[in-house]
């Protein structure tokens, strides 16, 4: 049994209508339409379209497969010590997931009069690298103008040290010691 071999081409409006004039015309050598002959031409075009959509939504089904992979890649935690997880293909990394991560340290009202340290432990680890050191901002709950500073000492993959700096010694001063309420951090990473 011979078949019609599909091409995967699209060509609108070119189905062709057979006649009733059409004398039937199958194929052999020398018949019409390229030796396929009159009687098998709308066949043949409907066979293309076929294998052209065909292909089309194979090619639409596999976008998506990568779509999908690239949604589950997103991935976070909207709390008030939360990260945000982004795929990404880095210029000269390749494909990685960029990580921000961010929090508040509370300290209800803490009378500062002298610097302190406070430890941070980022709500997930960075796999990779911090890309910048982290930055970290001082609440104030109450200020003498004196402008309380909050700084990163150190940090890590897995966490920071942050220092509350509190200018010269505040015990000498009139407005009395600076009150905070904490601070706020941000992470970057991958």
């Amino acid at each position: 049994m011979a078949t019609l071999t599909d091409s995967p081409e699209y060509t609108a409006d070119e189905v062709y209508e057979i006649q009733a004039t059409d004398p039937v015309e199958g194929a052999a050598t020398g018949a019409s339409y390229g030796g396929i002959g009159l009687s098998n031409q709308p066949h043949q075009q409907l066979a293309n379209r076929t294998a052209f959509l065909y292909n089309q939504q194979k090619t639409d089904i596999a976008n998506i497969a990568a779509l999908q992979a690239l949604l589950a890649g997103f991935a976070g935690s909207l709390q008030q010590n939360g990260y945000l997880k982004i795929p990404i293909t880095d210029a000269s990394r390749g494909a990685v997931t960029a990580i921000i991560q961010w929090g508040y340290y509370p300290l209800a009202q803490a009378k500062l009069s002298v610097d302190a340290q406070y430890t941070v432990v980022w709500p997930i680890p960075f796999p990779n690298a911090i890309l910048l050191p982290p930055f970290a901002t001082n609440v104030y709950y109450k200020t003498g103008g004196l402008n309380t500073a909050a700084s990163v000492v150190s940090y890590s993959a897995t966490g920071a040290t942050f220092v509350l700096d509190v200018p010269g010694d505040l015990e000498s001063y009139a407005q009395g010691p600076e009150i905070t309420n904490g601070f706020s951090w941000l992470a970057i990473g991958f």
